[in-house]
């Protein structure tokens, strides 16, 4: 059951899922070989709640615009993609829209949609075109597309189901184009579908606003549906067992026993984005700005600090990162050893360095037998001397910062990172601010407003050191 949700008309209320689900139980068996789980059944059945017999809407669906905020990998897709069916089947020449915050996104469902009619031969049949991406189409004239996630792709076009992805990132004149849409038919239905935000997740605060006033049992709003899963808490504690607690009531298939609670808290703990991001994806809480500091406290990477441990004999790697201006520039060695730890040290740093002062510093390091040299998908000039020279190397693209960011992290709040203290890194690892981009964070310059040369050095040196155990490549140009 939700944290919180809009109460039933009454106990034993009547809706429109209890003719549907016989079907889509079977269609989900028979396409993806599981059985819907029994929170997304009674989730799906709140939804489709209708007036009951002796209302003047007898019959009619309750509610017109529904909202659902739940922590990421808890079968958003699976309600989606059932209630985008569900438009299809349900009425002759109906129109289902699917939005989200890019079409990609938005095809996630689709193809769940598609996947689903045809690999059930009877449900196929009822379909006169299946495309991969154009849209489908029942023999009676309904049709699924998805939008563009942009407000003139919507306007004017009727909608008898809209189904909206990451409402947490969509503008909210998408939304409000999708219900004027339903032009104020009957048994029409927008439901929105998200994860928590941020401040400038203007129209999921909005609609939290609606949903807990629905809640209240505001009349004005007895037609907006809100289910919300949260936890009660917005931190991230060390403690395993308390972390689980703080969990469950963020995460359906956790509190239903769907899934292993051990492997569910250690995928947690491996989140992208480090407690930022775990306090907004998986406790299902909003967190306030889109920049944070990359570690929560100095000591953080304090209690890293080399303590007398010799750096191991293995072979390094180099990182090279370069200041957008070319005045500043700093080289970090990252090896890691056979217990898993892994040893960083800055090894240079650069005032106004040349393209020639830098690959001649890199080539210098040769004398360690590097297993590679790492530097940014920016740095083409550089790249393409390493290449002239015959020296093995590694790009880091802008969509693996990232994950570099976040492995950094993990290592540094789990001490499995040790580190040469030294007075560059002690000014700027204060001052290194992460930055959301899309649903994942990386370090930002920009956002930091100092440099953090010494910072993104080591940060891409840990990245590629992990790559370079597991023999993959990382990027290139």
């Amino acid at each position: 059951m939700p944290v919180r949700f809009t109460a039933p008309l009454s106990e034993g209320f009547t809706s429109d899922w209890d003719r549907w689900e016989p079907l889509f139980l079977l269609i989900w068996k028979v396409a993806y070989g599981f059985e819907l789980a029994p929170f997304q059944r009674w989730l799906l059945r709140a939804i489709l709640e209708t007036y009951p017999p002796g209302h003047k809407r007898a019959g009619q669906l309750r509610y017109r615009q529904v909202v659902i905020s739940v922590a990421r990998q808890n079968g958003k897709s699976d309600i989606a993609a059932i209630l985008s069916i569900w438009g299809l089947l349900r009425r002759v020449t109906g129109n289902t829209i699917g939005i989200a915050s890019n079409v990609d996104q938005a095809n996630i469902v689709y193809l769940r949609c598609r996947n689903a009619v045809m690999r059930n031969p009877v449900l196929e049949a009822r379909f006169t075109r299946t495309t991969a991406t154009r849209g489908l189409e029942t023999k009676d004239g309904s049709t699924y597309a998805v939008k563009a996630a942009k407000s003139d792709a919507l306007q004017g076009f009727p909608v008898g189901t809209g189904i909206v992805d990451e409402l947490h990132i969509v503008l909210a004149a998408l939304w409000a184009d999708m219900v004027n849409g339903t032009g104020a038919r009957p048994n029409t239905l927008v439901v929105g579908i998200s994860t928590a935000g941020d401040d400038s997740s203007l129209l999921l605060i909005d609609l939290y606003a609606k949903g807990e006033a629905a809640v209240q049992g505001d009349p004005k709003l007895s037609r907006f549906g809100f289910f919300l899963w949260e936890s009660p808490d917005a931190r991230v504690p060390d403690d395993d067992a308390e972390l689980l607690e703080l969990l469950i009531p963020a995460n359906p298939m956790l509190a239903s026993e769907l899934v292993d609670a051990e492997d569910f808290v250690a995928d947690v703990r491996a989140t992208v984005g480090g407690d930022v991001a775990v306090i907004r994806y998986r406790l299902n809480r909003f967190v306030t700005g889109t920049a944070a500091s990359f570690l929560e406290t100095y000591a953080m990477w304090e209690r890293c600090a080399r303590d007398g441990q010799p750096y191991p004999a293995e072979q390094p790697v180099f990182f090279l990162d370069v200041a957008p201006t070319g005045a500043l520039a700093s080289i970090h060695a990252a090896t890691l050893d056979g217990a898993d730890i892994m040893h960083v040290e800055l090894v240079a740093s650069f005032v106004d360095p040349s393209t020639g002062d830098l690959v001649d510093a890199l080539e210098a390091l040769r004398v360690h037998s590097p297993r590679s040299f790492g530097v940014g998908s920016d740095q083409k000039a550089i790249v393409a001397e390493l290449k002239r020279r015959g020296m093995p190397y590694e790009v880091v693209s802008g969509a693996e910062w990232a994950t570099a960011a976040n492995t950094a992290y993990q290592r540094i709040k789990g001490r499995t990172l040790i580190h040469e203290s030294n007075a560059l890194m002690a000014q700027q690892i204060p001052r290194a601010m992460r930055k959301s981009s899309g649903d994942t964070y990386r370090l930002s310059r920009v956002v930091s407003g100092v440099p953090i040369d010494a910072v993104l050095s080591m940060v891409g040196a840990v990245y590629v050191a992990e790559i370079a155990r597991s023999g993959a490549s990382v990027g290139v140009l």
